[in-house]
């Protein structure tokens, strides 16, 4: 076989008989010189490959990497500091790395290092491989869906390895030579449990952890909960391709909607991207994450170089469907109504007593004018100018802020029972929904788990430590402060 005859072999063969080679081909388990092609029809999948035997693992590579710079376009990753777009950056800043507990060193001054072993010594690169000089930390992505709770792959973690891992945010570039890999404590997060998790059926693979505090200082990130995203639809990601700092990789698209709980997209992936956001480029909502996908390096002589497939080739990259979790993460609406409290009064209308704000009232007391003055006296004390709610017409959850943060304590005199937010839970506890702490319920949703999961994102988001009443044992107001 000559040289123009290697080049004119489907790209995906070439690369099958380099893996078969290094006998790394879990998929299809067959020699050297009889491989599967994942992007034909069975029954048509079978090619002999024998006359490449002649040819050099080199050789090869070339071959690959030549058909690629014709064919499927270039290496798209970018680092943070070089994206300009601002709604990208946002998207980035919910991304987060997940690294072992091992690999991090504490420094006695409020940060921790991140080993910096480089990823050309990692993986034995060859040297026109980019980014080889910067530090591969990472072995898996993550993003915050909620402010306490990160989706990933559910290959990345399980609950007899959660306590090893770390959700580290800020491992990034911040100029071409500069990576940041001191990391303040605060930007370092523990998994305290797995509260969903599924792999293998169907092709799906994801996780959902809830973090050891919620997360204040960086967006969560808006996911499709219904339908699908088209095919041809632009797609984006962003993540930690073979452990290196964040990476932003974009002009890509779907490619394969078919599968039911999975989509193909040409994405510029690495293994670090395992649980990576597959963000809409039009909308920026969340459409996947990122599970499976090509060899990463294919041998080039005695180093490694980058395999990359973006338009066409190989076989795509797997895309769990967020709808495959949605249910386990809150919508992230906060359902608000403002008020002037400087005109908020007592006052007796038809016979019931109430809390009027102008020309509307806020809250009604029937017969007991003390339980209303009781509940302005607590408005006015912590200057709460807003109403809040989960679930309308008839809300499971009420709450109330003072400009857009938690009310303060304490009020003398105040009903209230104090909880911990970082061991709260929605279970299902005789076959009702219900915030629980421990072995206690703190709040009762009937059949309603996504209003359960809507209250407890509200009571991380904004840091309640007490629910509180005026009126017991049934309460007429019911508040949460810190």
């Amino acid at each position: 076989m000559s040289r123009e005859e290697l080049l004119s072999l489907d790209p995906e063969l070439l690369l099958l008989e380099l893996r078969a080679r290094e006998g790394r081909d879990p998929s299809y388990g067959r020699p050297t010189g009889q491989v599967r092609l994942r992007s034909r029809p069975m029954g048509q999948t079978e090619k002999d490959t024998s006359t490449l035997a002649s040819f050099t693992n080199a050789e090869i590579t070339e071959a690959l990497r030549e058909r690629q710079k014709v064919i499927y376009g270039t290496d798209d990753r970018q680092d943070i500091f070089q994206v300009g777009d601002p709604r990208i950056l946002t998207d980035a800043a919910s991304v987060v790395a997940l690294a072992d507990a091992g690999d991090l060193t504490d420094n006695g001054d409020g940060t921790f290092s991140l080993d910096g072993t480089t990823l050309g010594t990692r993986r034995n690169l060859c040297a026109s491989e980019p980014f080889r000089d910067q530090p591969a930390a990472a072995f898996c992505t993550g993003f915050l869906v909620d402010p306490s709770l990160v989706a990933t792959a559910a290959h990345c973690v399980d609950a007899g390895t959660l306590s090893t891992v770390r959700f580290i945010f800020g491992y990034e570039m911040t100029d071409a030579t500069t990576a940041v890999t001191r990391i303040p404590a605060g930007e370092i997060y523990r998994g305290i449990r797995i509260i969903g998790r599924e792999i293998g059926t169907e092709g799906t693979d994801w996780a959902v952890v809830q973090l050891d505090r919620p997360v204040l200082n960086h967006p969560f990130v808006r996911i499709r909960r219904t339908d699908r995203i088209p095919v041809g639809a632009g797609v984006h990601v962003i993540g930690h391709p073979s452990g290196l700092p964040k990476k932003y990789a974009g002009n890509a698209a779907v490619r394969d909607n078919a599968p039911a709980r999975f989509f193909v997209a040409n994405l510029d992936t690495y293994g670090g991207n395992s649980g990576s956001p597959i963000f809409n480029s039009a909308t920026h909502e969340v459409e996947g994450v990122l599970v499976r996908g090509e060899t990463d390096y294919v041998p080039n002589g005695s180093c490694t170089v980058s395999n990359v497939c973006p338009v066409n080739g190989c076989r795509g990259e797997d895309c769990t469907r967020t709808p495959e979790f949605a249910r386990l993460v809150s919508d992230g609406r906060l359902d608000s109504i403002p008020f002037d409290l400087s005109q908020a009064r007592v006052e007796q209308i038809g016979g019931r007593w109430k809390i009027t704000v102008g020309s509307m009232w806020l809250l009604d007391f029937g017969a007991s004018q003390t339980e209303a003055e009781r509940a302005l006296a607590m408005l006015t004390f912590y200057g709460m100018n807003a109403q809040c709610f989960v679930g309308r017409p008839q809300p499971s959850m009420e709450f109330y802020l003072v400009n857009g943060e938690a009310p303060k304590g304490p009020m003398a005199g105040e009903d209230a029972i104090a909880f911990d937010p970082t061991v709260l839970e929605v279970q299902k506890v005789r076959d009702r929904w219900k915030i629980v702490e421990g072995n206690n319920w703190l709040m009762d949703f009937d059949q309603a788990e996504d209003e359960a999961r809507q209250a407890l994102s509200h009571i991380l988001r904004f840091g309640f430590t007490h629910i509180c009443f005026v009126g017991r044992p049934d309460p007429s107001l019911t508040y949460f402060r810190r």
